[in-house]
């Protein structure tokens, strides 16, 4: 009776795992022309977007990559690669009028604290974790009309490349006050 328990146990864990959505489809550091999409022959292809700052974002709905798990669908998936290289994976989530990308955050790389009395659809801030070899941030806050979710994951190898590409958006952003 016990093996047949841990057998349906380790089953169900297993089968749960096949099911989570993968947003990551491609190693950091690889570069853009090795993304391929499974099924994308007869869909729009995602949209790579060139910036000023020496970065280029693909842009790829979740709903193109987690065909199964439907709970994050209406989320964005963002590769940006620096010098052809995957340096960090954004998720955004705007005006979706849930919080799925903290529960998504909290059940994957941990939970955290919430102001007691506050509801979890009225918190803004951010939290951060080290998981592995990565940075991981969630980002709660308010956008014109409305509120975004983000979760952005960054390698510890291109941390200081993104601080270079984000140095280069600050001082723009600055520049246009």
């Amino acid at each position: 009776m016990k093996k047949t328990l841990l057998i349906l146990l380790f089953s169900i864990l297993i089968s749960a795992n096949a099911l989570a959505c993968n947003f990551q489809i491609s190693n950091f550091g690889d570069s853009k022309d090795q993304v391929k999409l499974e099924g994308q022959e007869a869909k729009p292809q995602p949209i790579l977007m060139p910036d000023q700052f020496g970065g280029e974002s693909l842009l790829i709905p979740i709903e193109d990559i987690c065909k199964d798990d439907k709970s994050l669908w209406g989320t964005l998936v963002v590769h940006l690669y620096i010098d052809n290289k995957l340096s960090q994976i954004q998720l955004y989530r705007a005006n979706m009028k849930d919080n799925k990308l903290m529960d998504f955050a909290m059940s994957k790389y941990g939970k955290f604290n919430l102001p007691e009395g506050l509801p979890k659809n009225k918190w803004r801030g951010s939290h951060q974790w080290e998981v592995g070899n990565d940075y991981v941030q969630y980002i709660s806050t308010n956008i014109h009309d409305g509120h975004a979710e983000v979760i952005e994951i960054t390698s510890k190898l291109y941390a200081s490349v993104m601080a270079d590409y984000n140095s280069k958006v600050g001082e723009w952003l600055d520049s246009r006050k």
